[in-house]
Protein backbone atom coordinates (compact mmCIF):
# COMPACT_ATOMS: atom_id res chain seq x y z
CA UNK A 1 0.00 0.00 0.00
CA UNK A 2 1.10 3.51 -0.33
CA UNK A 3 0.91 6.36 -2.88
CA UNK A 4 3.27 5.42 -5.82
CA UNK A 5 5.36 7.83 -8.15
CA UNK A 6 5.24 7.64 -11.72
CA UNK A 7 7.48 9.31 -13.91
CA UNK A 8 7.82 10.37 -17.26
CA UNK A 9 10.23 8.40 -19.11
CA UNK A 10 12.59 9.37 -21.73
CA UNK A 11 11.08 6.69 -24.16
CA UNK A 12 7.45 7.74 -26.20
CA UNK A 13 4.92 5.19 -27.53
CA UNK A 14 3.12 4.94 -30.18
CA UNK A 15 -0.65 5.00 -30.02
CA UNK A 16 -3.48 4.39 -32.60
CA UNK A 17 -6.50 6.55 -31.68
CA UNK A 18 -9.19 5.69 -34.19
CA UNK A 19 -6.62 5.21 -36.90
CA UNK A 20 -4.54 7.66 -36.15
CA UNK A 21 -1.18 7.10 -34.97
CA UNK A 22 0.30 9.78 -32.67
CA UNK A 23 3.53 10.03 -29.81
CA UNK A 24 2.41 9.64 -26.61
CA UNK A 25 4.37 9.60 -23.28
CA UNK A 26 4.86 6.70 -21.17
CA UNK A 27 5.35 6.37 -17.65
CA UNK A 28 7.42 3.99 -15.26
CA UNK A 29 7.52 3.39 -11.61
CA UNK A 30 9.37 4.79 -9.13
CA UNK A 31 9.24 4.91 -5.42
CA UNK A 32 6.94 5.24 -3.17
CA UNK A 33 5.94 8.39 -1.40
CA UNK A 34 7.38 7.60 2.12
CA UNK A 35 10.34 5.30 0.69
CA UNK A 36 12.27 8.81 -0.57
CA UNK A 37 15.40 9.34 0.73
CA UNK A 38 18.22 11.91 -0.23
CA UNK A 39 19.57 9.56 -2.78
CA UNK A 40 16.36 8.56 -4.61
CA UNK A 41 15.04 12.50 -4.23
CA UNK A 42 18.09 12.96 -6.27
CA UNK A 43 17.32 10.58 -8.73
CA UNK A 44 13.95 11.72 -8.64
CA UNK A 45 14.97 15.42 -9.62
CA UNK A 46 17.65 14.28 -12.31
CA UNK A 47 14.83 12.31 -14.18
CA UNK A 48 12.78 15.30 -13.90
CA UNK A 49 15.00 17.76 -15.43
CA UNK A 50 15.66 15.51 -17.94
CA UNK A 51 11.93 15.00 -18.94
CA UNK A 52 11.53 18.76 -18.50
CA UNK A 53 13.36 19.63 -21.59
CA UNK A 54 11.78 17.52 -23.39
CA UNK A 55 8.00 18.90 -24.86
CA UNK A 56 5.28 17.39 -22.93
CA UNK A 57 2.89 14.40 -24.70
CA UNK A 58 -1.12 15.23 -24.65
CA UNK A 59 -1.02 12.01 -22.75
CA UNK A 60 0.74 9.15 -21.14
CA UNK A 61 0.70 5.38 -20.77
CA UNK A 62 1.38 3.84 -17.47
CA UNK A 63 3.57 1.15 -17.70
CA UNK A 64 1.59 -1.13 -15.07
CA UNK A 65 -1.17 -3.72 -16.90
CA UNK A 66 -3.93 -5.03 -16.26
CA UNK A 67 -6.40 -7.59 -17.33
CA UNK A 68 -9.71 -6.52 -18.90
CA UNK A 69 -12.29 -8.44 -21.04
CA UNK A 70 -12.13 -7.38 -24.37
CA UNK A 71 -15.09 -6.93 -26.28
CA UNK A 72 -14.38 -8.72 -29.88
CA UNK A 73 -13.02 -11.91 -27.71
CA UNK A 74 -15.78 -13.13 -25.62
CA UNK A 75 -14.86 -14.83 -22.95
CA UNK A 76 -10.71 -13.74 -22.81
CA UNK A 77 -8.94 -10.85 -21.68
CA UNK A 78 -6.20 -9.10 -22.90
CA UNK A 79 -3.15 -6.87 -21.09
CA UNK A 80 -4.16 -3.27 -21.20
CA UNK A 81 -2.74 -0.15 -19.80
CA UNK A 82 -4.09 3.01 -18.55
CA UNK A 83 -3.91 6.19 -20.52
CA UNK A 84 -4.23 9.35 -18.87
CA UNK A 85 -4.39 13.02 -19.98
CA UNK A 86 -1.03 14.90 -19.05
CA UNK A 87 -0.26 18.73 -18.20
CA UNK A 88 2.02 21.14 -19.91
CA UNK A 89 5.71 21.03 -18.09
CA UNK A 90 5.01 18.10 -15.32
CA UNK A 91 6.99 15.26 -14.98
CA UNK A 92 5.58 13.17 -12.78
CA UNK A 93 2.51 11.77 -11.46
CA UNK A 94 1.15 10.12 -8.22
CA UNK A 95 -1.23 7.02 -8.06
CA UNK A 96 -3.53 8.50 -5.47
CA UNK A 97 -6.56 9.37 -7.66
CA UNK A 98 -3.98 10.25 -10.54
CA UNK A 99 -3.58 13.80 -9.39
CA UNK A 100 -6.86 14.18 -10.80
CA UNK A 101 -5.76 13.97 -14.28
CA UNK A 102 -8.61 12.23 -16.59
CA UNK A 103 -8.36 8.73 -17.40
CA UNK A 104 -8.59 8.39 -21.58
CA UNK A 105 -9.00 4.86 -21.75
CA UNK A 106 -6.64 1.73 -21.81
CA UNK A 107 -3.73 1.09 -24.87
CA UNK A 108 -3.67 -2.57 -26.04
CA UNK A 109 -0.52 -3.76 -27.75
CA UNK A 110 -0.95 -4.24 -31.52
CA UNK A 111 1.02 -7.58 -32.01
CA UNK A 112 1.90 -7.06 -35.80
CA UNK A 113 3.28 -4.41 -35.38
CA UNK A 114 3.69 -2.80 -31.84
CA UNK A 115 1.82 0.35 -31.98
CA UNK A 116 -1.09 0.56 -28.94
CA UNK A 117 -4.40 0.94 -29.63
CA UNK A 118 -6.91 3.34 -27.48
CA UNK A 119 -9.32 1.37 -25.98
CA UNK A 120 -13.07 2.97 -24.22
CA UNK A 121 -13.63 0.86 -21.12
CA UNK A 122 -17.03 0.14 -20.74
CA UNK A 123 -18.98 -1.76 -18.03
CA UNK A 124 -15.46 -3.32 -17.21
CA UNK A 125 -15.37 -4.39 -20.95
CA UNK A 126 -12.76 -3.03 -23.75
CA UNK A 127 -14.04 -1.35 -26.79
CA UNK A 128 -11.48 -0.18 -29.23
CA UNK A 129 -12.39 3.56 -30.34
CA UNK A 130 -12.85 4.50 -34.24
CA UNK A 131 -12.34 8.00 -35.32
CA UNK A 132 -15.96 9.22 -34.90
CA UNK A 133 -16.46 7.63 -31.38
CA UNK A 134 -12.80 9.67 -30.24
CA UNK A 135 -14.22 12.98 -31.42
CA UNK A 136 -17.63 12.25 -29.71
CA UNK A 137 -15.56 11.35 -26.61
CA UNK A 138 -13.73 15.07 -27.03
CA UNK A 139 -10.20 12.97 -27.16
CA UNK A 140 -9.32 14.44 -30.46
CA UNK A 141 -10.05 17.22 -32.74
CA UNK A 142 -11.50 17.13 -36.05
CA UNK A 143 -7.81 16.12 -37.52
CA UNK A 144 -7.85 12.98 -35.16
CA UNK A 145 -4.78 14.26 -33.43
CA UNK A 146 -5.10 14.27 -29.70
CA UNK A 147 -6.29 17.32 -27.94
CA UNK A 148 -4.50 18.14 -24.65
CA UNK A 149 -6.45 16.97 -21.12
CA UNK A 150 -5.03 17.95 -18.23
CA UNK A 151 -6.24 18.57 -14.70
CA UNK A 152 -9.40 20.20 -14.03
CA UNK A 153 -9.91 23.68 -12.46
CA UNK A 154 -11.67 24.66 -9.22
CA UNK A 155 -15.16 25.84 -10.49
CA UNK A 156 -16.41 26.36 -6.67
CA UNK A 157 -14.85 26.86 -3.26
CA UNK A 158 -16.23 27.03 0.73
CA UNK A 159 -15.34 26.43 4.31
CA UNK A 160 -11.42 27.36 3.84
CA UNK A 161 -10.37 26.23 7.27
CA UNK A 162 -7.03 26.22 9.02
CA UNK A 163 -5.57 22.75 9.30
CA UNK A 164 -2.47 21.78 11.64
CA UNK A 165 0.00 24.78 11.41
CA UNK A 166 1.00 26.63 8.38
CA UNK A 167 -1.57 24.59 6.35
CA UNK A 168 -5.47 25.33 5.11
CA UNK A 169 -8.03 23.14 3.34
CA UNK A 170 -11.13 23.76 1.43
CA UNK A 171 -13.39 21.71 0.29
CA UNK A 172 -14.22 22.19 -3.69
CA UNK A 173 -15.43 21.33 -7.08
CA UNK A 174 -13.68 20.71 -10.39
CA UNK A 175 -14.73 21.19 -13.48
CA UNK A 176 -15.14 17.37 -13.82
CA UNK A 177 -17.68 17.40 -11.22
CA UNK A 178 -15.43 15.65 -8.83
CA UNK A 179 -16.03 17.38 -4.81
CA UNK A 180 -12.39 17.33 -3.44
CA UNK A 181 -11.11 18.56 -0.29
CA UNK A 182 -7.49 19.95 -1.43
CA UNK A 183 -4.57 20.87 0.84
CA UNK A 184 -2.17 24.58 0.65
CA UNK A 185 0.73 25.88 2.65
CA UNK A 186 0.22 29.25 3.86
CA UNK A 187 2.42 31.62 3.84
CA UNK A 188 2.04 34.59 6.25
CA UNK A 189 -0.97 35.01 8.91
CA UNK A 190 -4.41 34.08 7.69
CA UNK A 191 -6.38 31.96 5.06
CA UNK A 192 -6.60 32.32 1.52
CA UNK A 193 -9.85 33.51 0.64
CA UNK A 194 -12.10 30.66 -1.19
CA UNK A 195 -11.56 32.81 -4.92
CA UNK A 196 -7.93 32.82 -4.78
CA UNK A 197 -8.78 28.52 -5.81
CA UNK A 198 -11.49 29.38 -8.64
CA UNK A 199 -10.08 28.83 -12.00
CA UNK A 200 -7.23 26.93 -10.26
CA UNK A 201 -6.19 23.76 -11.22
CA UNK A 202 -5.58 21.49 -7.87
CA UNK A 203 -1.36 21.48 -8.64
CA UNK A 204 -1.40 25.70 -8.75
CA UNK A 205 -2.93 25.45 -5.25
CA UNK A 206 -0.35 23.84 -3.26
CA UNK A 207 0.90 27.21 -2.04
CA UNK A 208 -0.43 30.22 -0.60
CA UNK A 209 1.31 33.49 -0.23
CA UNK A 210 -0.61 36.11 1.84
CA UNK A 211 -2.13 38.60 -0.48
CA UNK A 212 -2.04 36.48 -3.14
CA UNK A 213 -4.37 37.70 -5.97
CA UNK A 214 -7.45 35.33 -7.37
CA UNK A 215 -6.89 33.82 -10.56
CA UNK A 216 -8.68 36.52 -13.51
Amino acid sequence: MGVNIFLLDRRPARLDVGGVVQSVGTLRRFWKMTELDEERADELRASEDAAAVRPSPKAAIVADLVELPLDMQAGSEVRAHLVIGWDEGRTRVTDMKWDYLPVLGYAVRNPNNGTFVLHEERDGVLHPLDRKRALELGLTGPDGNLVAHGQPVVTACENVRPFLDRYADADCTLSSGIRETLMTTVEGEGLPPAGWFIGKRPMDVTHYRLGQPPAP
